[in-house]
């Protein structure tokens, strides 16, 4: 094993025993992520995060937009319920459908999970509870060639994890 190979496996080694570590994640090289996870919500004896039961509509975006639709409240808002007292954490998967220049897509997709993340702090949910991630357009659940399908991938997908 390499020099830097050590160092990484004793880095990580040392950060999975500590109460709290960083999620980090990079995006083709355009975006990099951090959020802080408390040990409540991922903790080294959990890496895979079990799902829980409980699951949650994707939250629909308008074309070309990132701003929260009415509609979307209640949904987040029943989010909020599971998530305050409870011992779990929150991933946001930002999507985009296939309309436009990849890397904005990607942009896009980040301001969406970042609305929804802004909407459940102003609600009261810890920051440390909330991960996201952005997609841009690389993982559709519908077709791209309707607008039925554009609208069903253009989401923030919901996943508890403890």
């Amino acid at each position: 094993m390499n020099l830097l190979n050590k160092l990484i496996h004793t880095t990580m080694k040392n950060v999975m025993k500590t109460a709290q570590f960083l999620v980090c994640s990079m995006v083709v090289g355009t975006t990099l992520s951090f959020t802080l996870l408390s040990e409540k919500a991922i903790s080294p004896e959990n890496e895979k995060s079990k799902k829980n039961n409980i699951e949650f509509e994707n939250i629909e975006f308008d074309f070309d937009r990132a701003a929260l639709r009415n509609t979307s409240i209640e949904e987040l808002d029943r989010l909020i319920d599971e998530l305050q007292g409870n011992p779990v954490a929150v991933k946001l998967s930002g999507h985009a459908d296939s309309i436009g220049e990849y890397v904005y897509n990607w942009h896009l997709s980040k301001s969406r999970a970042d609305e929804v993340k802004a909407y459940l702090i102003s609600k009261g949910i810890e920051e440390t509870k909330i991960a996201s991630t952005e997609y841009g357009n690389t993982k559709p659940i519908a077709s791209n060639t309707t607008e039925e399908g554009r609208q069903r991938n253009r989401r923030v997908e919901i996943e508890l994890v403890q």
